[in-house]
């Protein structure tokens, strides 16, 4: 399955669609609902939502956006870090429909941003997300799929930062997925 058979980018039109979204977390709906138009409209991120079967259920979403993280934290060797930073693609939020939470969703949201982070036409070496520390089921999500915490990192305000580096080629393909192009 090519990515733009799962994935398209969201467009002006769908906030109104995206009414009855519903991931059990009500700050993730108000943003899927009400920000999520605004912020890509505003070259902050881009929100990718799940093509499904039924026109008016959205079964999940993705929103990425520009990052870096700092290279003491990945582990990189003095040599391969040229700079003290390194380019990466921000998850800044990924959630799936209450009525497909459990069924592989999330990993193939994984896998997405694998993809597109492995084929952008600029040097992209890390996915890096902030997870709530409490969160244990998701941070067992991401751990499972490569994530890892820096080495000695402590949470700030409640978030644990997880990074996965995209130059250890884990297969995207787990979903079946390859890029074609947006």
């Amino acid at each position: 399955m090519a990515l733009n058979d799962f994935l398209r980018p969201l467009t002006e039109d769908d906030p109104r669609r995206l009414e009855s979204f519903d991931c059990g977390e009500p700050q993730m709906n108000a943003f899927i609902r009400r920000r999520a138009w605004e912020q890509q409209r505003n070259l902050i991120n881009r929100t990718f939502l799940v093509l499904g079967d039924q026109p008016d259920v959205c079964p999940g979403f993705i929103t990425l956006s520009a990052a870096h993280i700092e290279t003491d934290l990945t582990g990189l060797s003095r040599r391969a870090a040229v700079y003290t930073t390194a380019p990466a693609t921000l998850i800044g939020r990924l959630a799936t429909h209450v009525e497909f939470q459990r069924q592989g969703l999330a990993r193939a949201l994984l896998a997405a941003a694998r993809v597109i982070g492995q084929t952008l036409p600029i040097g992209c070496r890390f996915l890096v997300l902030h997870v709530e520390a409490a969160n244990r089921a998701a941070i067992s999500l991401y751990d499972s799929e490569g994530f890892r915490v820096p080495e000695g990192y402590e949470p700030e305000d409640g978030l644990l930062l997880m990074f996965y580096d995209l130059a250890t080629r884990r297969p995207a393909g787990q979903a079946g997925l390859a890029f074609t192009g947006f």
